[in-house]
């Protein structure tokens, strides 16, 4: 039996992958200004243009920047927050830890949900679960009626088709 990944694996890497660049360059940035006082004393000389502070960071990292990258940084030397790096780097690194945590919630309907009864479902299963759930609404014809919905590990199947298991289940006992 070979073990396939599934959509939230493979979401998840996507996810990893595109910030993993970001933690990389910005800590790095982090090092340089903190190993290097003269690098230190140049970002902040308020007479210095912000294009030569950017072209000072680019050099103390051994890639170079990346263009949002160097854009962010730009926006954070204008407003003279460069010193803020730090907490930036300690809440984004909280951020990207939470995510991950995210339970998946897949609802399952015979037939599409309107607006209205996938806003209820959410509401419900917000106050039951808690607010960090990831839901994806699918339709499964096999249900028949009702819906099947998976929390994490749980399931609750208020599926026409799972009451008909349940029925035949109890009927082959009896």
């Amino acid at each position: 039996m070979s073990a396939q990944a599934g959509p939230q694996h493979y979401a998840a890497a996507i996810y990893e992958l595109a910030l993993e660049p970001w933690t990389r360059q910005l800590s790095r940035v982090q090092q340089a200004t903190r190993q290097d006082p003269s690098l230190r004393a140049a970002l902040a000389d308020p007479e210095r243009p912000t294009s030569q502070k950017l072209a000072l960071l680019a050099q103390a990292v051994p890639e170079g920047l990346l263009p949002e990258i160097r854009k962010f940084l730009g926006t954070l030397l204008e407003s003279g927050q460069l010193d803020q790096l730090d907490a930036i780097l300690v809440e984004f690194e909280r951020l990207v830890r939470r995510r991950p945590e995210r339970k998946p919630v897949q609802v399952a309907s015979a037939v599409p949900l309107t607006t209205a009864e996938q806003e209820a479902l959410r509401t419900r299963l917000v106050r039951r679960y808690g607010p960090d759930l990831e839901f994806q609404f699918v339709v499964d014809p096999a249900l028949i009626g009702g819906v099947r919905v998976r929390v994490g590990d749980r399931v609750i199947d208020g599926s026409v088709a799972g009451k008909l298991a349940a029925l035949r289940d109890r009927l082959v006992k009896e």
